[in-house]
């Protein structure tokens, strides 16, 4: 977690399981806590020898006689003891532990994940506690608990009924004495082999002799290797021409894929183009529509200009009328005739603009024709012109 790899001896712990081991200790209300840094454990060690000196325990340290203030307790079981109690299995062995060795004595314990089996590393701090008068007294020492390896071995078998009555698939009997006298543990609890058991002892024997069988039996079964080995020979190169056209084909997909892609970009490209030239025509439509619709209001504001000349036309041919009538006279009937001659020289003579509006005009007054029930209303004026009758 720190950034520091570290080579292990032991070979057989998988170092990419070892962020999965888990270590707990007690705090100062006896209550487990997962730790966070190695002090926490070490300051549960601290407390509880600090308590057994505040009630008189005596510590040497003094050189080999050094008193044994703490030492481990390994507790092992195999995947399939452990397949059904896999999120319990350690506090079931921690509550058996600390009714052996008292729970105040118990002050902290690893779980190793990252080897064969699963296991537990227990700090036990040998404090021995008597009662007399009110008074407590404490002693710190390993043999008020067990005195040899034997005691020891027992204790173990203990845990395994323990475990048994949780039901825990595991066997009562514990490896035998004669394991744990073949060596001795020193002051810091380490173990040391000195020779080799019965059963160690036989275990070579039979696996000499089991050699020594192999040896022979493999002079018989070089025939049958070489068999095999030209089997496999076979198989490699038969393995090495199926790699090979199935590289090709890897090729050839990729080729495939490539113009795939290319023709895939190709067609979004015309896409694209396609959809910037509809814009550009919906804008020209758009342009289009504006100005016809700018040219139907400049044909609406001339012929409101003609309408407004019409009434002036008809004002001043009243207005001739009543002279006439004033002064004897008759105007009216010569000006009306010039004005007809006048009209139709200006039609004549009308422009090619004029009559592309005259046209415009008569799409707009189909457009523009309204029914109310039977009766047609239009509105624009009509393309005869003016009247000039009285």
């Amino acid at each position: 977690m720190n950034g520091c790899e570290v080579q292990h001896s032991n070979p057989d712990i998988n170092s990419d399981l070892t962020l999965e081991n888990e270590s707990y200790y007690k705090d100062e209300n006896g209550q487990w806590q997962e730790t966070s840094h190695s002090k926490d454990m070490a300051d549960a060690i601290h407390r509880r020898v600090e308590y057994a000196k505040e009630h008189g325990a005596r510590i040497s340290a003094k050189g080999k006689n050094d008193t044994v203030v703490v030492r481990p307790l390994v507790v092992q079981l195999d995947n399939d003891s452990i397949a059904e109690h896999e999120n319990t299995w350690m506090w079931d062995v921690i509550a058996i532990l600390e009714e052996q060795f008292g729970a105040d004595n118990i002050t902290g314990f690893s779980v190793h994940k990252d080897e064969t089996n699963p296991h537990l590393h227990i700090c036990f701090v040998p404090c021995h506690e008597l009662q007399k008068n009110d008074e407590i007294k404490c002693t710190i020492s390993q043999t008020k608990f067990f005195r040899n390896p034997k005691q020891l071995a027992g204790l173990h078998k203990q845990i395994r009924k323990e475990l048994l009555k949780r039901n825990y698939n595991i066997e009562l009997e514990n490896k035998p004495i004669d394991e744990h006298l073949a060596g001795y543990y020193d002051k810091n609890g380490e173990w040391h082999q000195q020779g080799l058991t019965p059963d160690q002892l036989k275990e070579l024997s039979d696996r000499e002799f089991s050699l020594r069988m192999e040896a022979i039996n493999m002079k018989y079964r070089q025939s049958e290797l070489d068999m095999i080995e030209k089997t496999i020979y076979g198989l490699r190169e038969k393995a090495k021409i199926q790699q090979e056209e199935l590289e090709k084909e890897r090729v050839a997909m990729n080729t495939q894929q490539a113009a795939l892609e290319r023709e895939k970009a190709d067609v979004q490209t015309q896409l694209k183009a396609i959809e910037e030239e509809t814009a550009k025509a919906k804008k020209m439509e758009s342009d289009a529509e504006e100005m016809l619709q700018k040219a139907y209001d400049a044909i609406n504001v001339c012929y409101e200009i003609l309408s407004e000349e019409k009434g002036l036309e008809d004002n001043f041919l009243e207005f001739i009328g009543k002279q006439d009538r004033k002064t004897g006279k008759h105007n009216r009937r010569n000006i009306e005739k010039w004005f007809e001659l006048f009209k139709k020289h200006c039609w004549d003579n009308r422009t090619v603009q004029r009559l592309e509006a005259l046209e415009i005009r008569e799409q707009r007054l189909k457009m523009a024709d309204t029914k109310i029930g039977n009766v047609t209303t239009n509105t624009f004026p009509t393309r005869t012109g003016y009247n000039f009758s009285a």
